[in-house]
């Protein structure tokens, strides 16, 4: 019988995992994650390599990112604009930091966030760091990259292989700690049954091509599993960067509203080594 909405309706559980590491090359961690399961968020920065403290600038880009929607998501559902001011903040955040301190005036890091809920995704990205929809077995890149190579394809002056290998694929137009005012692009996207979703920092698609990415997205594993074998593929490459994913999907089971993330907790990483939110 009808019960006048007094029964508490059931939530589709998203399923997630966060996995970052150092790679074989660099000698430090500068990417920081954030992993809200209940809420939906997932966020991630990745310090700018070649740039003072960029550990630093990754995590004041989450810390800014989620204080700001903490405060932001109360009574408002334009989380698209909630996410792009959230991003301004934290750019002005980073180049105060940064002005403050000489040995760090050039700290800078990449971002790219995402706000879910059955049936649609918010999100927001500012650099090279990128959003990848896996559907029906195609693997689709949400997010553009802010790079002056990514330009040059536009224009058709170069292939996109031919960029995937460019000396200057890093060289950023757009970033957190970049400029004076940050630009950062922002949309709203549909999602499907059995849509998969992938962020990432350069240090994966540096080093794997996106066919491959595609296959290790869609393997029917646990995903905490598909996080692994993506890091762990970009190792396998040669790993010359740190390397982080977020990878997320809601599972087609309803579950009565909780605080598990596939496990749940909230993640933020910016250290050496691996860890994780698991299913």
């Amino acid at each position: 019988m009808p019960d006048g909405g007094k029964t508490k309706r059931k939530a589709l559980a998203l399923k997630c995992a966060a996995l970052t590491d150092i790679g074989l090359v660099r000698k430090r961690n500068e990417d920081s994650l954030w992993v809200d399961a209940k809420r939906g968020w997932l966020l991630l920065a990745d310090g700018m390599g070649g740039h003072s403290s960029g550990d630093l600038a990754a995590a004041l880009a989450i810390n800014y990112v989620l204080n700001s929607l903490l405060v932001a998501t109360k009574g408002t559902r334009d989380y698209v604009k909630v996410l792009a001011n959230s991003v301004v903040e934290a750019n002005a955040a980073i180049r105060g930091a940064g002005k403050q301190s000489t040995a760090d005036h050039s700290m800078g890091a990449t971002f790219v966030g995402a706000l879910l809920r059955p049936g649609e995704m918010s999100y927001v990205y500012i650099g090279d760091s990128r959003l990848y929809l896996l559907r029906n077995g195609k693997l689709t890149q949400l997010s553009r990259d802010h790079t002056l190579v990514q330009e040059f394809v536009d224009a058709g002056h170069l292939t996109v292989e031919m960029a995937q290998n460019h000396p200057y694929r890093g060289l950023l137009t757009r970033g957190l700690g970049v400029h004076d005012e940050a630009e950062p692009d922002t949309g709203i996207c549909a999602l499907h049954p059995g849509d998969r979703l992938l962020l990432c920092t350069d240090g994966l698609t540096d080093m794997v091509d996106e066919h491959e990415i595609a296959r290790l997205l869609g393997m029917p594993v646990r995903v905490d599993e598909v996080a692994g074998s993506l890091v762990d593929a970009a190792k396998s490459a040669g790993g010359r960067d740190n390397v982080s994913v977020i990878v997320a999907w809601f599972d087609n089971q309803p579950q009565q509203d909780d605080d598990r993330c596939a496990g749940g907790a909230h993640h933020q990483m910016n250290v050496n080594g691996l860890e994780q939110c698991r299913s």
